[in-house]
């Protein structure tokens, strides 16, 4: 990815809309704009000025233009946007004549938050985590992205990081000056405070193992014998049809997902085939899928009915359904009364929410964070175990890369690309 020159892109929603933010960060900003003939901004002052074209002298359309001067700015660039209408072929020339401008070139995905990083307006960490922000679907997903991008972890980080360079500096110091009684020679205060350093960081780690599970949300299956009401109560609880239902026996003959926001949390239900002995054929494909589901399932329901044998198979939780038939104890379900899909739906979401709380909680969220920093605190480990000063100083200079590969101080064209690429154009 480039990172050179002045770059421009559309920084809001896409056209249609009532207002479209064209943004261009880079030392031709302000050319840009007078390019357009907006002249005289004041800083961070919004003023309503004509943009004209610089190709042929056209008016454009009128606009907010705005002027942010370097380094205080999200880039840490000089920064000048246009607000103007929201209307594709506005946009559309705007951004046209803008690459016309020497200097200007259209931005990479991504490109803009990459600059914020590379002139310190941000932390690789930050940027991942704003990353999250744009990409929440449920309101858990949300809470956690914008925890972290409020720096939740790079505080952490940043504290480990100066931890770790003051045990280097002290074992460096301990082999330089070791001859002049001017330094400690207790190799067990350094090993106690590398100690507790590794685990510091490796209870992080466990607090984060299931951090992907909030992105891939919990999976509740349904299963139980044919005509139990399984299809029936996947429509009822994801307020769908996304399921066949007929008085026929054995219409599901293979897994219906339907994913829904339970609570804040991300929730996939799946309908299943009905599991009898003795299927054969298609019916018998979908009972092996059934099995299959069940094993990988966070959450297995089985959906017992009056007029139905129980199937034999382990489950989370029990639902008597078709309660309008004949009453069942403990939870009973009829799709003719919606206070029972109700209460059944709020026993899931007390249920999702008990299990995800710890992947909410999670502060490194990513395969990345996790392959830099547990090999920080394993570096870190061996120089507490480490019985010769030499040896700590070198387990804990390596520990110093592996945070630089963390922080992207050390490496940092390996990891930039991984990290920007996935953001959209214009941020």
């Amino acid at each position: 990815m480039q990172v050179s020159g002045t770059i421009v892109a559309l920084s809001s929603g896409r056209p249609p809309s009532a207002i479209a933010i064209i943004r261009a960060s880079g030392p031709a900003s302000l050319s840009l704009a007078q390019a357009f003939g907006v002249t005289a901004l004041q800083p961070r002052r919004a003023s309503l000025r004509g943009l004209v074209s610089p190709v042929d002298g056209a008016l454009i359309d009128r606009a907010l233009c705005l002027y942010f001067p370097a380094p205080l700015t999200a880039t840490g660039e000089a920064v000048v946007e246009f607000h103007c209408h929201g209307g594709p072929a506005v946009v559309e020339r705007v951004l046209a004549d803008a690459v016309t401008v020497p200097g200007v070139r259209m931005a990479e995905p991504g490109e803009f938050t990459l600059r914020a990083v590379l002139n310190g307006r941000m932390g690789i960490s930050d940027a991942e985590a704003l990353a999250d922000v744009i990409d929440a679907r449920t309101e858990a997903e949300r809470r956690r992205a914008v925890r972290l991008a409020e720096g939740a972890l790079s505080r952490l980080v940043a504290g480990w990081r100066s931890e770790v360079i003051a045990l280097l500096a002290d074992a460096e110091a301990r082999l330089d000056f070791a001859d002049e009684g001017d330094v400690p020679d207790d190799l067990a205060d350094l090993a106690r405070r590398c100690a507790a350093l590794a685990d510091a960081v490796e209870q992080v780690l466990a607090g984060s193992v299931e951090a992907d599970k909030l992105t891939d949300g919990y999976h509740v299956v349904l299963v139980g014998p044919p005509n139990a009401g399984k299809s029936s109560l996947l429509n009822a609880l994801t307020a769908s049809e996304a399921a066949i239902v007929t008085p026929e026996a054995g219409t599901t003959r293979d897994v219906v997902s339907v994913t829904i926001d339970l609570g804040g949390y991300r929730v996939t239900l799946s309908d299943t085939a009905g599991l009898r002995e003795g299927a054969s054929g298609v019916e018998a494909i979908g009972i092996e899928r059934t099995r299959r589901r069940i094993e990988d399932a966070d959450l297995v329901i089985a959906v017992r009915s009056p007029d139905t044998e129980a199937a034999d198979v382990p489950a989370d939780l029990v639902i008597h359904h078709k309660a309008d038939i004949a009453g069942g104890e403990g939870l009973a379900t009829s799709v003719r009364d919606p206070a029972s899909i109700g209460r059944l739906r709020d026993r899931l979401a007390e249920i999702v929410a008990e299990a995800m709380r710890p992947s909410e909680a999670a502060l490194v969220t990513r395969t990345r964070q996790r392959s830099a920093l547990g090999a920080f605190a394993a570096r870190v480990r061996d120089a507490a175990d480490e019985g010769a000063l030499e040896l700590q100083a070198e387990a804990l200079r390596l520990a110093c890369h592996e945070m630089a590969r963390m922080t992207g101080e050390i490496g940092i064209e390996d990891v930039l690309d991984d990290v920007f690429g996935r953001f959209c154009i214009g941020k």
